[in-house]
């Protein structure tokens, strides 16, 4: 197995490099690199089969090196290596194919539970990014929604399934002090800015436990002040979708283009829609098209060619079938109902 460690502070390349050396399984070659140009061409060159990367570098930092890794070697596994204030990079390295993150200081027996599950599939000592930011990005959703009950489940099941294990103290504070970060950021780009909730608990802690009360106080703070701010007169999201569905019957719309509407992510609102509604956002769509198909069918100065175009349907013949599907006969036999020829 050959490794390649990509750092710019020389000391602390060659403390990583003394790390991995040190790990008990022996590999084939250790390579290094001081920049990310230097670290793509030796990729480039040798295909080492694990990259450990620094994020912050003077020439294509970790981000860009992990975006190229992905697109042209993309069976490399890559660990990014980076500070307590990076986190918002979490996203970004995920679409890239970053599983682990490793937090400084790196110590030597990270390291090896890292290089020891990326080769035996166990589970070490690093932070799981993806189920990290998505653990962030539920909160976020249900701190949107004002469900407590939801927002302290998801907290305590974030606790149980271990993803805070493989941290100390100081390192949970670290994260979940950024995790609050993320989530203001999100709560921001929504409109909305809160002023509590978001103040540092490092160094407040002496138990991971009690790491976790001032995380969930902080939640419980933030919570509050959007109720507050709202006064009650908060708008449903999916009342507000199907309100903006009613009004763009004639437009193709999209299920992005609705869940964006409403500040939520997509496959969150298909799933909530589902769940409030009892039906799809196609199906919902496609009733309330008919509906007012069935209404727009009984005046007379309109014809089924119009009411088509009106209801969405630009092909008069899938809106015919879908009719009928959907109402039992065609839109000429329905409006004959009515006596009109």
């Amino acid at each position: 197995m050959r490794v390649l460690i990509v750092e710019d502070e020389p000391v602390i390349q060659k403390g990583l490099v003394k790390m991995v050396q040190r790990y008990p399984a022996s590999f084939s070659a250790i390579y290094t690199a001081d920049d990310g140009e230097a670290a793509f061409e030796t990729i480039r060159n040798l295909e080492p089969h694990l990259v450990l990367t620094d994020l912050r570098m003077k020439r294509m930092d970790g981000l860009e090196l992990c975006e190229r890794i992905h697109r042209e070697f993309s069976h490399v596994q890559v660990v990014v290596i980076s500070g307590y204030n990076d986190f918002q990079y979490a996203q970004r390295a995920m679409a890239y194919g970053v599983k682990r993150y490793l937090l400084k200081p790196v110590t030597q027996q990270d390291v090896h539970d890292t290089l020891k599950e990326l080769i035996s599939g166990m589970t070490g000592s690093i932070i799981p990014v993806q189920k990290y930011v998505e653990w962030a990005h539920q909160l976020e959703q249900s701190i949107w929604l004002l469900q407590r009950d939801e927002t302290i489940r998801i907290i305590e099941e974030g606790e149980r399934s271990g993803l805070f294990d493989g941290l100390n103290v100081i390192n949970m504070e670290a994260v979940l002090s950024d995790c609050l970060g993320m989530i203001t950021e999100r709560l921001e780009s929504r409109g909305w800015k809160p002023r509590s909730g978001c103040r540092g608990t490092q160094g407040a802690s002496n138990t991971k436990k009690e790491v976790m009360t001032a995380f969930t106080a902080s939640m419980d703070r933030i919570l509050e002040e959007l109720q507050l701010t709202r006064k009650g007169n908060f708008k449903d999201p999916i009342e507000e979708a199907k309100a903006f569905i009613d009004q763009h019957l004639s437009e193709d719309i999209t299920l992005e283009e609705v869940a964006k509407r409403v500040g939520l992510a997509r496959t969150y609102f298909s799933a909530l829609f589902k769940k409030m509604t009892g039906e799809t956002f196609v199906h919902y769509r496609i009733k309330k098209r008919m509906e007012e198909a069935r209404r727009l069918l009984a005046v007379p100065t309109l014809t089924i060619t119009d009411i088509a175009v009106k209801v969405g349907y630009e092909d008069y013949p899938h809106f015919t079938k879908t009719f009928k599907n959907f109402v039992g006969v065609s839109p000429s036999e329905y409006r004959s109902s009515f006596g009109i020829e």
